[in-house]
């Protein structure tokens, strides 16, 4: 099942490519940011090798801009068992290109101000997570990073709009990179805050952030909701901490544990 909890590996990054195996989460390949332009040829070269590997892992691979090469990258990795992410999207003609090369599923990188404000618009059957790239974004619209903190009600706003408009289209939202990735307890309460507003995981950079994430993001839901599910199956509507369980509250918590192609059953 897919984990919207994913760490991303630079093509380039022989050591890290080697390491996928051991790492708990969907792999996120790149060939975008992160990849010196200079070694993108050799970041794509060193991501056909492992694949051709047939590495165990559910990977998708983040080609650069479609305008940039990311068709040629698309043309270049079709034939592998892969989902690909598209950054930089403006357009919905741009994804109809995109389609035109692969039936693979598809994640798009939200992190230009015509993808967020007509989200709405990106609708296809192939599409299947929708990252928020927060940084990109308050570049285009010509905002601070200073301004994404914990406390600011314009990032709570994005986030809400966000969450609400992906799933209005039964796609995934994924939430940004805290790019800090040292500060596990700025990176624990942001996952937090995310998680809050109805976020499905989020981008990871190290290990360290990564099993943080999963246990956020899915383990212990996982287990609250598997404990609500069997005891209503067992006894029917119960109390519990002041919370009256009965069939609405039930089946919510069963969205938990029912693997589906809708956002609201991913696994989480």
């Amino acid at each position: 099942m897919f984990n919207p909890n994913y760490i991303m590996v630079s093509g380039h990054n022989q050591k890290h490519l080697s390491k996928i195996t051991s790492l708990n989460g969907t792999i996120m390949l790149n060939l975008e940011d992160g990849v010196p332009r200079h070694l993108k040829k050799s970041a794509l070269e060193n991501i056909i090798q492992l694949l051709q590997t047939k590495p165990n892992k559910d990977i998708v691979v983040r080609v650069n801009a479609i305008d940039d090469g990311g068709l040629d990258e698309i043309a270049a990795l079709n034939e592998f068992d892969i989902s690909f992410r598209i950054p930089k999207i403006r357009l919905v003609e741009q994804l109809d290109e995109v389609c035109k090369l692969t039936d693979k599923e598809l994640h798009l990188s939200i992190e230009t101000k015509e993808a967020f404000f007509h989200l709405q618009q990106f609708k296809h059957p192939q599409i299947r997570a929708f990252y928020l790239g927060i940084l990109d974004l308050f570049d285009e619209l010509r905002l601070s990073h200073e301004l994404i903190t914990f406390d600011n009600p314009l990032v709570l706003h994005i986030l809400v709009e966000f969450v609400l408009k992906s799933l209005y289209l039964d796609v995934v939202p994924i939430g940004f990179v805290y790019q800090q990735y040292k500060d596990l307890d700025g990176f624990r309460r942001w996952c937090d805050i995310q998680r809050q507003v109805g976020i499905r995981g989020v981008g990871c950079i190290t290990p360290a952030q990564l099993e943080i994430a999963n246990k956020i993001f899915i383990q212990s839901d996982k287990k609250y909701a598997k404990m609500i599910v069997d005891r209503f199956e067992k006894e029917g509507p119960f109390t519990i901490d002041g919370l009256y369980v009965d069939e609405p509250i039930y089946k919510n918590y069963l969205l938990h544990l029912t693997p589906s192609s809708t956002s609201g059953n991913t696994d989480f």
